[in-house]
C-alpha cells in the first residue's frame, strides 16, 4: 500500500443489514479520505486478523474489536454516538404470539432455538448470551440449539419464518421500528442486557505514527463534510 492511499475494513452486519449490500456506497464516501479498497468481511474473526496482520488500516469495529485492538496499542479514531447516546443494549428477542417468556427456559417448559448474528457481535450475541447466564439459564442445557446467521436481519427473518425461537437485538436512542422495520408489529423484548460501548473507527495495531495522523486527518476532514457525515450517520446507524 502507498503512503497515500488506505484500505478499510467493515464487518459482516450494520444496523439490521447485511454489509456487502451496502459496500459499494461506503466505497464511494471513504474515497474522500483517500480509502481507495473498501473490504466486506464474512465474520468479526476475519475482520479482526486482517487488522493484525495488517492487511487494511482501518475499519468499523464492535466494542469487542475495539477493545482488543486498542489493548494492543491500535487507536480508536472515533467511537459512534447513537442518537446523542455513546452506549447501547442488546435485547433477547421473541415472537410476540409466543406464549412463553424467560421463566418458562429457565424452568425447562421450552427449550427455544436461538439464531444469533456472530459469535464476536456485541449486540446479536455477547451480551445476549451474558443475559441469559444472569437470568439463570444454562444456554448449552436449556437452549435447542444455536445458529449463526450473520446480520440482524437474517435473525429477524428467521423468527418470522419459524426457523427460530429466540434472538438478540441492539437497541439504541431509536425507535425499534427503525431497527426491526416491518417486523416491529411481530416480535417483542423479553430482557434487556447491561449497556456497551457503541462501535467505532479503529485504526490497525502496526501502523506508524505517521501514518497515523494522516488517516486522522483524512477522517476528522471527511466527517466534517456535510453530505458524506450524513451517509456514513445513515449507514452506520449512528
Amino acid at each position: 500500500m502507498e503512503d497515500s492511499t488506505f484500505s478499510f475494513g467493515l464487518p459482516p452486519s450494520l444496523g439490521k443489514q447485511p454489509v456487502f449490500d451496502m459496500a459499494r456506497e461506503f466505497a464511494d464516501v471513504l474515497f474522500a479520505a483517500r480509502f481507495t479498497s473498501v473490504v466486506p468481511y464474512k465474520s468479526y474473526e476475519a475482520l479482526q486478523k486482517a487488522l493484525f496482520d495488517g492487511e487494511i488500516d482501518a475499519a468499523w469495529g464492535p466494542p469487542v474489536i475495539c477493545a482488543r485492538v486498542e489493548a494492543a496499542g491500535g487507536v480508536i479514531a472515533q467511537r459512534a454516538i447513537r442518537r446523542g447516546s455513546t452506549t447501547y443494549r442488546s435485547a433477547l428477542v421473541n415472537r410476540k404470539q409466543d406464549r412463553w417468556d424467560l421463566s418458562v427456559v429457565k424452568t425447562g417448559g421450552f427449550r427455544p432455538r436461538a439464531v444469533w448474528v456472530d459469535e464476536w457481535s456485541m449486540g446479536g450475541y455477547l451480551l445476549a448470551r451474558a443475559l441469559l447466564k444472569k437470568e439463570g439459564i444454562d444456554v448449552k442445557e436449556q437452549l435447542l440449539n444455536e445458529r449463526w446467521l450473520g446480520s440482524y436481519t437474517q435473525c429477524f427473518d428467521s423468527l418470522a419464518e419459524y426457523d427460530g425461537d429466540i434472538t438478540a437485538s441492539f437497541v439504541g436512542g431509536g425507535s425499534l421500528e427503525a431497527i426491526w422495520g416491518t417486523k416491529v408489529e411481530r416480535l417483542q423484548i423479553l430482557a434487556l442486557s447491561d449497556e456497551s460501548p457503541n462501535d467505532g473507527i479503529v485504526l490497525a495495531p502496526k501502523l506508524d505514527d505517521k501514518r497515523i495522523l494522516r488517516l486522522l486527518e483524512n477522517l476528522t476532514q471527511l466527517l466534517d463534510n456535510r453530505a458524506a457525515h450524513e451517509v456514513l450517520c445513515t449507514q452506520f446507524s449512528v
